[in-house]
């Protein structure tokens, strides 16, 4: 128990009291006496009130509260947490409680203040908005009961610890869920071209229609039923996608609330749903890690999985998952991929590749080019366009335009070097990576190129 903002109050008007009362002894010396007993009486009234009503203090008892978080937290957005709080005892109680969230997650909603009736109860609902993914560990509440005068107030730590993980911005792949393949594609900014069943596996026999091609016709079909009767085709299924992900310093690059790697992350989760329900297997490989989880060469391995809990076995896999400081050696992921996965794939390198890793990526685009089909998706970094499009003042300024434009047509030269060696290149800003992979997946699993 700790004195209360009002007691310290009182206690200085008190004390600032006999400063008066002393200047007034001088002034009227007879009035001397009556003005120290009133001094003390006063004294005693506030003594005696403080006593009371810290006897009267609700005991910790009389306070019940339950935290109650999300299963998971989804990074950078708002998540929605709900404290119980019940009053126990038989006299209203004022209170303040607060959450003790680990450092990377923000509360701006706590602490709140309440008052709540004898045998009351009451739902407080708030926001926690990660910054970090991985394993979020939450203490005791704070909680702070005041005195019915409120000149005492009592902090304690009701409630258990716990432990949430937060992973990456998955919602927006679960909304996917649910919706067929064009809606689903369209909720995320790519639209499909209108096709008519011919892709490379037998779907159904159906009535023909017009601009069906006369390939389509099944003729044996046609004559037992006495109608034009067409096959249609459908994407070819069971093939399978790997992810090799750089979590390199590269990735480290922030535009803005995300990192480059999670907007990687966030773009991985959505085209792993889009494959998922095309009926792909989806694996990943990272390399250059060094966080925990990672084995000791920086790796981590997930073999293509598919079904209706495979998303879940990828998520579980990256989310705690960060990019560490080291530096990306493309050739020796390449290596590794081949070395756990022979079955033809579509690979799909995420990184943010430059002109000095020119050797070590054609190196690693052709050993992979002989077995799969490759991907390369480079992220750019948001600032670099916004300084070349801005006007120079002063001399510093433009060399810095100038270098920066120069590093640009560097890297421009290396992915055109990368397109003409057949290899299918995306140049793209972080928030835009989602859809630009979910559309060369697309585009390519429509032309049959896996």
């Amino acid at each position: 128990m700790r004195p209360g903002r009002y007691l310290l109050l009182l206690l200085g008007l008190w004390l600032a009291l006999a400063l008066v009362l002393s200047a007034l002894r001088v002034a009227a010396p007879e009035y001397g006496g009556t003005l120290v007993a009133a001094w003390w009486a006063c004294g005693a009234v506030l003594a005696l009130g403080a006593i009371w009503d810290a006897l009267a203090c609700p005991p910790a008892t009389a306070i019940e509260v339950v935290r109650v978080l999300p299963d998971n937290l989804a990074l950078a957005v708002r998540n929605e947490a709900q404290l119980e709080v019940r009053n126990l005892g038989r006299w209203p109680i004022r209170l303040e409680v607060a959450d003790d969230p680990p450092t990377h997650v923000d509360v701006p909603e706590l602490p709140r203040q309440l008052v709540l009736a004898a045998g009351a109860q009451a739902r407080l609902s708030y926001g926690i908005f990660p910054r970090r993914r991985g394993d979020a560990h939450f203490g005791r509440l704070w909680l702070r009961r005041y005195s019915p005068l409120a000149l005492w107030e009592v902090r304690s730590r009701p409630g258990e610890v716990a432990s949430v993980r937060v992973f990456p911005n998955f919602v927006a792949a679960s909304r996917l869920a649910g919706m067929d393949l064009e809606r689903e594609v369209g909720a995320i900014g790519v639209h499909l071209r209108q096709r008519r069943g011919d892709g490379m596996d037998f779907h159904q026999l159906r009535e023909f229609r017009a601009g069906d091609a006369l390939r389509q016709i099944d003729w044996k079909a046609t004559a037992r039923y006495r109608k034009p009767i067409s096959r249609e085709y459908q994407d070819e299924r069971d093939q399978d996608i790997l992810f090799l992900l750089d979590c390199g310093r590269r990735m480290r690059a922030r535009d803005a609330a995300l990192s480059h790697f999670d907007h990687a992350l966030n773009a991985l989760l959505l085209t792993a749903q889009v494959g998922l329900r095309q009926g792909d297997g989806v694996g990943l490989l990272t390399f250059a890690a060094a966080e925990r989880g990672a084995d000791v060469d920086g790796t981590r391995w997930l073999a293509p999985v598919k079904g209706a809990k495979a998303l879940n076995q990828l998520v579980h896999q990256v989310y705690d998952l960060h990019s560490s400081t080291a530096a990306s050696d493309y050739l020796e992921a390449a290596q590794g991929l081949l070395e756990r996965h022979r079955k033809r794939a579509l690979v799909i390198l995420v990184s943010n590749v430059r002109e000095e890793d020119a050797d070590d990526l054609h190196a690693a685009a052709t050993l992979l080019a002989r077995r799969h089909r490759v991907v390369i998706a480079s992220l750019r970094e948001q600032a670099l366009d916004e300084r070349i499009g801005a006007d120079p003042e002063g001399l510093d300024e433009t060399l810095a335009v100038l270098g920066t434009l120069d590093y640009l047509r560097a890297r421009e030269r290396l992915l055109l070097e990368l397109r003409q060696r057949g290899l299918s290149v995306i140049d793209t800003l972080p928030q835009q990576l989602h859809v630009e992979l979910v559309a060369e997946y697309l585009r390519l699993k429509r032309s049959n190129a896996l």
